[in-house]
């Protein structure tokens, strides 16, 4: 099938500007922390080789904090991980280019094992193989200084700077999303059902249940607002639900109790023809714009 080039190469949606300068001041404020901390360690030349994998971790802390790729699980356990890779591998590999390829193949099986798939940690490896002389000299103690308190220096920084903003708690556990979805059926839908989908479509989504469910929510929510913006509310009229057979039915508006919240602004009706016919029921707008097809005018 034909795509388009945007769709090919997965242009990523745009995110409002107030995120865009958030991200990059914490970037530049956890770089700034982290690069200290390990020219303090290492020198220059352990600098230049760890500082890319904090860099790349930053990234996702930062620009992505509620990333699955970015839980606090993820950053720590497949640094540290990674770390200990990569040093067994320069230990114990002879040839500079095979130790590299190991290292990073082998860490990201751990990662998957673990649950802890963080993609800096691959570069966490490899420093550990390629680093040259300040990080070989370091041993073992590479998973500790610099790693390890890096990790901390980071992690410290995304918890104090993104629990700055409501929108981008960090951990994603922190958050507290407000229901918006006004359907039933959206509401029906619970988390365990979110993560039972995910495991059987068996792709690899980087977002938490309670994001999906918030999106589901929100999408519904949007698709009753455009609903509502071209359903017209006349006293007195009459409304049909175009279904075939049986189950056809047209209701007059006979009464209705107005509120801003579409969700708590009720319609009592009578059901004059079809399906239900004499009954008076009550629902709300939003209930009863959805179930509405088209508005009827009798014959005179």
């Amino acid at each position: 099938m034909f795509q388009t080039p945007i769709r090919f190469l997965g242009l990523q949606n745009g995110v409002v500007s107030s995120e865009k300068v958030v991200a990059t001041f914490g970037g530049v404020l956890a770089i700034s922390c982290c690069f200290y901390i390990t020219s303090f360690y290492t020198g220059a030349t352990g600098t230049a080789a760890i500082l890319p994998s904090m860099g790349a971790s930053t990234v996702l802390l930062f620009a992505v904090p509620h990333g699955q790729l970015s839980t606090p699980w993820a950053f720590l356990v497949g640094n540290l991980l990674s770390a200990v890779v990569g040093v067994t591998c320069w230990m114990f590999i002879d040839s500079i280019m095979l130790a590299a390829s190991i290292a990073v193949a082998l860490s990201i099986l751990v990662m998957h094992v673990t649950r802890s798939l963080h993609p800096p940690g691959g570069a966490t490896a490899l420093a550990a193989v390629i680093g040259g002389p300040s990080i070989h000299e370091l041993g073992y103690w590479y998973v500790v200084t610099p790693t390890l308190i890096n990790c901390c220096v980071l992690f410290t920084v995304a918890m104090l700077f993104n629990n700055f903003f409501s929108w981008r708690r960090y951990p994603q556990s922190l958050m507290r999303y407000q229901r918006v979805g006004y359907h039933p059926d959206t509401r029906r839908i619970k988390m365990q059902h979110i993560h039972e989908a995910i495991k059987r479509s068996e792709i690899v989504v980087d977002a938490r249940d309670e994001q999906i469910k918030h999106i589901v929510d929100l999408a519904d929510a949007i698709y009753h607002e455009e609903l509502l913006a071209d359903f017209v509310l006349e006293p007195g009229a009459f409304y049909t639900n175009g279904k075939p057979g049986r189950k056809w039915s047209v209701r007059q508006v006979i009464d209705w109790r107005e509120h801003q919240d579409p969700s708590l602004y009720l319609i009592v009706y009578r059901v004059v023809d079809g399906e239900g016919k004499g009954s008076s029921e009550s629902c709300t707008l939003h209930e009863f714009s959805t179930w509405a097809r088209e508005q009827m005018q009798p014959k005179r």
